[in-house]
């Protein structure tokens, strides 16, 4: 028998989901991931997918312990989002695709060389970044936040040199 698998946690909406690769593959925890969708019932998320796309792992718990826990795979996962249908579902397919499925791969292989996809926290956000060379790198998506400081530095040197010549 296999031994007990341990996750990674990540949070949304102040929601766990569970995931984990298995054979270089991301999987979830379908009852969490079930919850993060607002579905009614997250623990029939798992009748929709095939059989290729669910199965049931153990995973160590921090007190020791373990727990089995149905998981789902990660086109089972986009399958369920396609299925079940909620303005929300666009943003947590973005979460997945950018964040969490990166992530879990970069964990699974944390080769110092390559870069590697890191989260910070900023005020009351989570910035995506690439940790590389020593450094940390960040999207141009991203910087809207920062350029914005130095737009409003370019405009006021403009008002000032406009200021200057008009007197």
């Amino acid at each position: 028998m296999h031994e007990a698998f341990t996750p990674l946690i990540f949070h949304r909406y102040n929601r766990p989901l569970r995931g984990l690769m298995i054979d270089n593959q991301p999987w979830f925890a379908a009852r969490d991931f079930g919850l993060l969708m607002g579905h009614r019932h997250p623990e029939r998320i798992c009748r929709l997918a095939d059989d290729d796309q669910i199965r049931t792992v153990r995973f160590a718990q921090a007190g020791g312990g373990e727990e089995m826990v149905e998981v789902i795979s990660e086109s089972a996962a986009y399958r369920a989002l396609c299925r079940f249908t909620h303005p929300e579902n666009r943003n947590l397919r973005r979460w997945l695709t950018h964040e969490v499925i990166p992530t879990l791969r970069d964990a699974r292989n944390p080769d110092i060389q390559a870069p590697r996809r890191t989260l910070m926290n900023w005020g009351t956000q989570r910035v995506s970044l690439l940790e590389w060379q020593g450094k940390l790198w960040i999207p141009l998506n991203e910087l809207p936040d920062f350029s914005q400081i130095d737009a409003d530095r370019q405009q006021s040197a403009r008002l000032g040199l406009l200021q200057r010549w008009l007197r």
